[in-house]
């Protein structure tokens, strides 16, 4: 037998890649249980859930947790991390710093903690900014117990409709509404019946979606494996034979997945209904965001914070305190301060006055933008990649809010704890790029081609106990935009902005409220308050220079794996690391994870498996008492 063809030059070749490819990943493995061999303190050792304290419902009692201002004599003495911006990725990775024992400081622009997890009040009125909804909470999951440690047992979740998402397309007599269904499976069951003709695309986007599901676990190995090594790993071309994550399907853009499996206008809507839960239009995400995000429903359901999303910070906030910590707020953070090519510390804007505040550790959760483009030394930030990154990546698209008060009970609105996710035509990703081409005085005019419509006060069965609010509730509506748009008035003040901003921001809120009451055409008499935010409102309170709400945009170029591996929280900036949605994904849970993965990057010990270990505990020691 002629066995010459081994010795060919490609034979060879591809054996030498194998070769190095299992020695890479041999080192990968070892090189991560190393440095995770770290004394750091365990930071979840044990259980430490306590009965729940009474609901705090005097709002100045809640504002010395949430709204402590920013002053040179409360900065901790010994610090040893400071946090730039308090969203659930900074709150979380410093509570978990601070259970292994560290002192951390959170320094908050705006006036209240929490970033997108923050609530404002007005005129009797209660509005949450960022959360609607969030996924794998309701049962024992590993996200539970997370939220669980970092609030010791305070922070309860209330339970959305089974059908917690309720597609809507078209209006009038041309309306089609379609549930979307917690289990999957049952969801699967229920489109086939909805259209009979199109089993064989269902039953293989299903499939599709279940198949990714290990997905994350590798995301997260490549982000905290020595970035020499992922490159490696990856030029041996390993991984694409061992893993289905960059196999064909993980590496299409969603319409293009879906536009194989069906020619169904509405089945495309539907399969893809959420993507404003992450801002890319299909026919430029990856089909593993959008995979993700429709498992992230499927296990318990999707649930509600309560007592509304401003409890969330409110109960994080104490445990960071119990190692001497602060959260101060009014603290704008103007510059990383260096030393050499190693970050120190940090200057705060007070008073016209710049207050340097030192420690060894520096985290980020500013986001990329903001701290390679505005925050460190240019000479500093210049020789970074991160910086490359913030030029080549662009940013989410920018977004609108309309927050409504209504002057009746949640008992007299018709609407169940389920959003509403409403398209005036089933062609959503290209009238959607249609409506962000569109010129600011076009705009005015159009309709916005996807609507979130949901009623925050019903999902919170806390609401109704708030002196004044049985006879109110809220309504939430939220779209998205084209920062071009707004972006001139980024550097003015509130409520100086000028007559031309706001008939723009009236005339797009104005479509949006029309189009809510083509579906709820009851609740026109029932407005009783109106509050419009625009991308220059999350410029100005959530520093989101690009007026966006997911940080960058979730496009196929972000998920190629060397992207991946290279939007990790350890930086090539010596004492620098980054937290947040910029790290793993958008979102409470994207942004949440992301406090996992930098405080395992801080401490150098295997944060994610004490997770595990502890969840496996609780879960035991409960089956053992049933």
């Amino acid at each position: 037998m002629d066995l010459m063809w081994l010795f060919t030059v490609p034979v060879l070749k591809l054996a030498i890649k194998i070769a190095i490819g299992l020695i890479a990943i041999f080192l990968s493995i070892q090189i991560f249980r190393w440095s995770m061999q770290s004394k750091s303190r365990n930071p979840l050792e044990k259980d430490v859930r306590k009965k729940r304290k009474p609901y705090v419902h005097d709002q100045k009692k809640r504002n010395e947790i949430l709204c402590q201002g920013f002053s040179k004599d409360k900065i901790p003495s010994d610090l040893d991390a400071i946090i730039v911006g308090s969203g659930i990725g900074g709150l979380t990775t410093a509570a978990l710093l601070a259970k292994s024992g560290k002192r951390v400081l959170v320094l908050e622009q705006h006036d209240q903690a929490g970033g997108c997890c923050h609530s404002f009040i007005d005129k009797g009125y209660e509005f949450d900014v960022g959360i609607h909804y969030i996924g794998q909470l309701n049962s024992p999951t590993i996200n539970r117990t997370l939220c669980d440690q970092i609030t010791e047992g305070q922070l309860e979740w209330e339970p959305l409709n089974p059908d917690y998402d309720v597609v809507s397309i078209g209006f009038g007599e041309e309306n089609r509404k379609y549930l979307v269904k917690t289990d999957l499976q049952e969801w699967k069951n229920y489109l086939k019946t909805e259209f009979p003709e199109e089993r064989s695309g269902i039953e293989k986007y299903f499939e599709l979606v279940l198949s990714c599901n290990k997905s994350t676990t590798l995301m997260g190995i490549l982000k905290l494996t020595p970035l020499w090594l992922v490159k490696l790993v990856l030029w041996t071309g390993l991984l694409k034979r061992f893993t289905k994550l960059w196999s064909k399907v993980f590496l299409t853009k969603t319409m293009d997945v879906v536009n194989e499996l069906t020619t169904n206008k509405d089945l495309q809507t539907i399969f893809t209904y959420c993507w404003g839960d992450y801002g890319t239009p299909p026919s430029r995400s990856n089909f593993n965001m959008q995979a993700m995000l429709n498992r992230h429903f499927s296990e318990c359901g999707a649930s509600y914070p309560i007592g509304g999303a401003s409890e969330i910070a409110f109960s994080i906030i104490p445990v960071i305190e119990k190692t001497g910590g602060r959260v101060l707020v009014r603290a704008n953070v103007t510059e990383i301060t260096t030393r050499g090519d190693k970050v120190c510390g940090v200057k705060v804007e007070k008073g016209g006055d710049k207050i340097e505040i030192l420690a060894p550790i520096i985290i980020s959760s500013a986001g990329v933008y903001n701290t390679f483009q505005s925050l460190l030394p240019k000479e500093l930030s210049s020789k970074s990649y991160f910086t490359d990154i913030a030029r080549t990546l662009k940013p989410g698209v920018a977004s609108m809010s309309i927050f409504i008060g209504l002057n009746v009970s949640n008992d007299e609105i018709e609407s169940k704890k389920q959003n509403v996710w409403s398209f005036p035509v089933n062609n959503t990703d290209q009238a959607a790029l249609d409506y962000f081409d569109l010129s600011a005085e076009e705009a005015m005019t159009a309709e916005v081609p996807l609507l979130f419509i949901s009623f925050p006060s019903t999902k919170d069965p806390e609401w109704a106990n708030h002196p004044g609010r049985s006879d109110k509730s809220t309504l939430a509506l939220v779209t998205l935009a084209n920062w071009e748009w707004f972006k001139d008035w980024k550097d003015k003040g509130v409520k100086k902005r000028g007559d031309a901003y706001k008939e723009l921001k009236d005339c797009i809120g104005h479509q949006m409220v029309e189009h809510t009451l083509k579906l709820f055409p009851e609740l026109r008499d029932k407005i009783d308050y109106v509050e419009i935010g625009s991308p220059v409102t999350n410029n100005h309170y959530l520093a989101a220079p690009h007026g966006e709400i997911y940080g960058l945009d979730h496009c196929s170029e972000r998920f190629d794996p060397l992207m991946i591996a290279k939007l990790r929280p350890e930086t090539d900036i010596p004492g620098l690391y980054l937290t947040g949605q910029d790290i793993l994904s958008c979102g409470f849970t994207g942004a949440l994870f992301s406090g996992i993965l930098t405080a395992q990057a801080c401490l150098g010990r295997n944060v994610m498996a004490d997770l595990i270990n502890l969840h496996k505990k609780i879960n035991s020691d409960k089956k053992k008492v049933e």
